[in-house]
């Protein structure tokens, strides 16, 4: 899927795929309301771009519904936010490697209430930024400032069936994990290898995300 075809409900709100995200922003909602998350890391299982589309068209579908929300770009090895909204690249290192104010790092978007948080310009490698103190302390301000805070993160696995543990790190951070899982690349056993080390994280795993059902929809959603 090209970066320009990714806001599915923008363009096709009747659509399927669009009724899903809808129902998964009002699962995160109904969580909200009995647990108080508000932080949400959507991680994908293996390499590819179905956590930032899911998480792009989530938190655009929660802001159409009147919610403050800022999505967070913690992806330092393939970032992609600025590009989607074709914004700048100035973000989560410039706050902090730099210092930089949280709101002034903040980009508006052209969907009301949406707004974003780019991975970064300061060069940094992703396990030292992502293991830093202050990257607890900065989703705890963005926490003050939004209704829900969205965040993609590297792939817990690459098809090398090598590790990452970036997901891990940011999951031990936040309310909650949403899973997302290509049905069609990923196999159960990969699967369950993603949840064990999320769980080994001390990770809340709020919901699961199938994709890429060649079904009657393209996209369905399974909450946990």
């Amino acid at each position: 899927m090209g970066k320009q075809n990714r806001y599915i409900i923008r363009d096709r709100e009747q659509s399927a795929i669009a009724e899903s995200f809808r129902a998964l922003s009002a699962a995160l909602q109904e969580n909200q309301a009995e647990n108080g998350a508000k932080t949400i890391l959507f991680s994908t299982v293996t390499n590819g771009e179905s956590d930032s589309m899911t998480a792009v068209n989530t938190a655009a579908t929660l802001a159409y519904s009147g919610k403050s929300v800022i999505l967070v770009d913690c992806d330092m090895r393939h970032p992609v936010l600025h590009e989607i909204f074709q914004g700048n690249i100035f973000g989560v290192t410039n706050i902090i490697m730099q210092d930089k104010p949280v709101e002034e790092m903040l980009q508006n978007t052209e969907i009301g209430g949406l707004k974003i948080l780019a991975s970064g310009s300061v060069p940094v490698g992703p396990v030292e930024l992502l293991s830093n103190p202050r990257l607890r302390e900065m989703l705890g301000v963005l926490k003050t400032m939004a209704d829900y805070v969205c965040i993609v993160s590297a792939p817990l696995i690459i098809r090398s069936s090598s590790i990452l543990s970036d997901a891990c790190i940011v999951a031990s951070k936040v309310d909650g994990v949403v899973l997302v899982i290509d049905s069609r690349s990923v196999k159960t056993k990969t699967a369950k290898k993603a949840v064990e080390l999320l769980n080994g994280a001390r990770a809340k795993i709020v919901g699961t995300v199938l994709n890429d059902v060649k079904a009657d929809e393209e996209f369905i959603y399974f909450a946990s």
